[in-house]
């Protein structure tokens, strides 16, 4: 019997196994963000790095974790600041 694989959908993406506890770190800081609201709409600051280091702390995350999460920051604040 041979199985086929299952067709990778648009919205997935695979994850190396070395990376996943950053991003479920990352995931868990998703509400941490430094944010502003004005005329011109939101404008996206930066995570609260001690907000997040309360979350790191709360789920044990090695701290090699935060330089991860810094980086996923750096590479999500253009796309959240990108005019519409």
């Amino acid at each position: 019997m041979q199985l086929a694989a299952r067709p990778k959908q648009d919205d997935e993406m695979e994850i190396m196994p070395a990376n996943w506890d950053s991003l479920m770190a990352f995931l868990e800081c998703q509400t941490q963000w430094r944010v502003a609201a004005g005329m011109a709409g939101l404008v996206w600051f930066g995570l609260d790095y001690v907000a997040c280091k309360l979350v790191l702390d709360s789920i044990d995350a090695d701290t090699e974790v935060f330089a991860d999460l810094r980086v996923m920051e750096a590479a999500a604040l253009p796309v959240l600041n990108e005019a519409d």
